[in-house]
């Protein structure tokens, strides 16, 4: 008879009063999901009459005296008495269209930040055709920009023609917080326990800051968004089916983290200070533009504090003529404590020799300690639930990191007189080094030292990236765009392990733990990629990308010496077909190939035996994967109101995952390491929507709902395994009188299933308040986060040859934090000419 460890009499009380627990949360957690929705659509709606007939009104409005476009102006369109009929924004063109306007006589009244609003009369003849009204001038208001304040907010969630743009600094949960607690708010995107980052259902994503690569988070993505304060974020761009012009790598997509840039003319500057029972922090930032020259400079540290226990029950079988029994029990109990410092100070620079020609430049330096104490305890028990207590152990575990980053990057970029036409030229130099100090101390049942472990291990990671893209338009609706681009990467660790046996026993190298380490990974790419548009109802995309990959490596361990040469080359294609409909609505279908290249975690054979039933190391022989991406998408958006849904499949060849193994049959000791398993297939369907009720209340929700197919081999086992999994979230905000406001998010990720493995569902939730004092150059928020239980459990069962594993991880994420910030000094509107902006279908139309 299998004994599981649910059937245990060890387990089963734990099990019963966990299992209670987890129902209650989850019922209370639907509450809280569902009570800002009610809440805001009890909101009252803005009273206007909606014409149902009528011809198309557009127009462009621009500054009067550089005709340079006003970007996301407000049009309000007006009968001859003065009442409101309708409006629309403009978009970051300053394009705007109404859809259907009677014939009659109306005016236009055209308002933006720093200029003076303007009323625009025309007439809608009775059987005419669309009306084209031209450019319509803004006179600037100088002297309301002394002070000014904007107060106009874009939507949490806009689309684009490749997936959706999350404006973070538009969501005051976020602030105080970081990058890791910015990301768990975007839709498509999940955050687990450990800060780890899923793109519907993969973890296997390309992660850029500004549009560029960071060595600061190759090698560890989770830590690295702890050091980003939110403050600095002002979207985050995800990008389901990248264009060819984007690198290759991360087989679910793109994620852009853009940062904070200054749009003004004169100085201004901000001071945030972030205090709470984990995280404390302080950024300061300060922009200086006069006329061709900006300089824009950042400094802050964040302080972060986690903490939290786990538990595992481990039951070992014995397999004799095809029956498994029971032969023992081991049972661990772990308790850790992260403090987490990190500071950094950036300098970044541009320059405008003319409207052609523009340089910039960038500097971030980066620093970060953090402090790691654990505990491990180890029982072992027979079947029928007698403890052996010669088993006892208990260990004692340090980890001190230290991690130094230098990110730089310059950037040249030329345009010509034909419009559309630029070439960009950038070059990027990025270092990561990290010292890692590890002491262990291990006592027996009658606090005897048993054993010392004592190392340090220096690491680094390097990358020169090297790019050129042109972009030429062939004719008014078609474009082409080629680029080059070499990345030239390095890794190395030095690891050096020493032990003991007991107190009094001198410290001696152990060479199998012991390791040089030395890996490059070399890119060279060329992509072509030309979009023609017809009529502005369809569009075309059609491109693709070439790259060579030199792989080489050099391991040492255990005096051996491996060498690795591993060069591969890769063509993806690239397909966009889109087409247009009346009321905003379009239908897009997508194809492109994506790579995977094994990270230097995974890469590394170095052992850690911290848990000595455990024991982890990473494989030198992984492949790169090749993921198939298909997605068919449809968005809408009628007047206030955004809707996107797709359905996506995703087919990934030469999956690399987690594979756990007995070091030999009937032995104790798991090993852990990756393994190009198999195959991996995904079928999803994903659902965001969001609306304002007037421009106080707005409401987004997100569903993704998809089938993990998995089929691999396992050891000498072929193993298959699916299951549906899903991801939502909800972020509702309303601002009241008198510069308060409120806002509320909340998010849920289904159990999870992998090839070896099955684990719970997890969730956060927050509610921010704000407000906002001196004329709005300063406020004060107040957030608290997972404030209803005190931690959060994931449950994980883990199956294998030997043994049947059952793990459950508490993290303590109880969070309160009060924020203050100041604005100060004094700007003149001037639009920035390579400001970021997300990439609109009708942007690049009536570019």
């Amino acid at each position: 008879m299998t004994l599981s460890p649910i059937e245990n009499p060890v387990c089963m009380p734990f099990m019963k009063q966990l299992y209670l627990q987890s129902h209650l949360r989850f019922f209370l957690f639907t509450l809280l999901a569902l009570a800002p929705v009610a809440g805001v659509v009890a909101a009252p709606f803005a009273s206007s009459w909606v014409q149902t007939t009528g011809v198309p009104v557009s127009g462009t409005v621009v500054d009067g005296a550089t005709k340079a476009p006003v970007g996301f102006a407000t049009v309000a369109l007006q009968d001859k008495a003065g009442k409101t009929i309708t409006g629309v924004p403009a978009d970051e063109n300053g394009n705007f269209t109404l859809p259907r306007v009677a014939p009659g006589d109306y005016d236009l009244l055209i308002s933006f930040v720093g200029y003076v609003s303007k009323l625009h009369p025309f007439t809608v003849p009775a059987g005419t055709s669309p009306i084209t009204l031209g450019s319509i001038g803004l006179a600037s208001d100088s002297k309301a920009l002394e002070e000014v304040v904007v107060t106009g907010e874009k939507d949490l969630i806009q689309e684009t023609d490749d997936g959706l743009v999350y404006n973070a600094e538009n969501d005051i949960t976020n602030i105080g917080g970081t990058a890791a607690d910015v990301l768990k708010k975007v839709p498509m995107l999940a955050v687990d326990i450990e800060g780890n980052v899923e793109m519907r259902g993969s973890p296997k994503i390309k992660i850029l800051i500004n549009g560029k690569p960071s060595t600061m988070l190759a090698d560890n993505l989770a830590e690295a968004l702890q050091q980003i304060p939110a403050d600095m974020i002002k979207s985050v761009e995800v990008i389901t089916n990248p264009s060819a012009k984007y690198d290759s790598e991360g087989t679910a997509g793109v994620v852009n983290i853009i940062t904070k840039r200054s749009s003004i003319e004169g100085m201004t500057g901000s001071v945030t200070a972030t205090t709470g029972n984990m995280t404390n922090s302080l950024n300061t930032n300060l922009n200086v533009k006069k006329k061709k020259l900006g300089l824009r400079a950042s400094v802050g540290g964040n302080f972060n504090d986690r903490i939290g226990d786990a538990e595992s029950d481990q039951v070992y079988f014995k397999e004799e003529n095809l029956i498994r029994t029971p032969s023992k029990q081991i049972e661990q109990n772990s308790t850790y404590e992260n403090n987490g410092r990190s500071l950094f100070t950036q300098l970044a620079a541009d320059y405008e020799f003319n409207e052609k020609n523009s340089l910039s430049a960038s500097v971030r330096v980066n620093g970060a300690e953090n402090l790691s104490d654990r505990t491990l305890t180890t029982r072992q028990f027979t079947p029928s639930g007698e403890e052996q207590p010669s088993s006892y152990r208990f260990r004692d575990i340090d980890n001190q990191g230290l991690t130094k980053g230098l990110d730089t990057n310059l950037n040249y970029k030329k345009r010509f007189t034909k419009k559309g036409q630029e070439l960009e030229v950038t070059a990027s130099f990025n270092q990561n080094s990290q010292d890692s100090d590890y002491a262990l101390v291990e006592d027996n049942n009658t606090d005897v030292i048993t054993r010392l472990e004592q190392s340090d291990n220096h690491s680094t990671s390097r990358e020169i990236t090297y790019k050129v893209d042109y972009t030429h338009p062939i004719s008014k609706g078609s474009t082409l765009e080629v680029g080059l681009k070499t990345e030239l990467r390095h890794s190395g660790s030095d690891y050096d392990f020493l032990f003991s046996r007991s107190a009094d026993a001198p410290l001696k190298q152990d060479p199998i733990r012991s390791n040089l380490f030395s890996y490059d990974q070399d890119v060279y790419s060329s992509y072509f990629s030309y979009t023609l548009r017809v009529q502005k109802l369809y569009t075309v995309r059609v491109g693709g990308r070439y790259e060579y990959t030199n792989v080489g490596g050099d391991f040492n361990t255990n005096n051996v010496d491996t060498h690795l040469d591993k060069p591969f080359n890769n063509f993806m294609p690239n397909i966009m077909l889109m087409r247009s409909f009346e009321n905003s609505k379009r239908l897009r279908l997508s194809y492109s190939t994506r790579i995977h290249r094994p990270t230097i975690t995974q890469l590394n054979p170095y052992r850690n035996e911290s848990n000595q039933l455990n024991i982890r190391y990473g494989n030198p022989d992984l492949d790169a994967e090749l993921t198939h991406n298909t997605e068919l998408n449809f968005s809408w958006l009628l007047k206030t109101t955004s809707l996107n849904a797709s359905a996506y499949w995703r087919q990934t060849n030469n999956d690399i995952a987690h594979y756990q193994f007995p070091i030999k049959e009937n032995n104790d000791t798991l090993n852990t390491t990756y393994a190009n398993l198999g195959k991996n297939a995904i079928y999803g369907t994903s659902l965001s929507t969001s609306t304002r009720f007037t421009q106080k209340a707005q409401l987004g929700v997100n569903l993704n709902l998809y089938y993990n197919e998995l089929n691999s081999m396992v050891g000498k086992n072929r193993v298959s395994k699916a299951g549906f999994m899903y991801t939502m979230s909800t972020n509702a905000s309303y601002r009241f009188e008198k510069d308060f406001s409120a806002q509320v998010a909340a998010s849920f990720n289904s159990p999870r299933i992998s090839i070896q493995s099955r684990s719970t569902y997890n969730y956060s939730y927050s509610l921010g308040l704000r407000k906002e004092f001196f004329k709005r150059k300063a406020g004060m928020s107040l957030n608290v986060e997972n404030f209803l239980f005190s931690n959060n459990s994931i449950r994980t069962t883990v199956n294998n040859n030997n043994s049947d594993n059952f793990n459950v991880n508490n993290l303590y994420n109880r969070v309160v934090r009060v924020s203050f910030n100041y604005r100060f000094g004094k700007m003149e509107f001037k639009r920035e000419k390579g400001a970021e902006k997300p990439r609109r279908k009708a942007a690049e139309e009536k570019a």
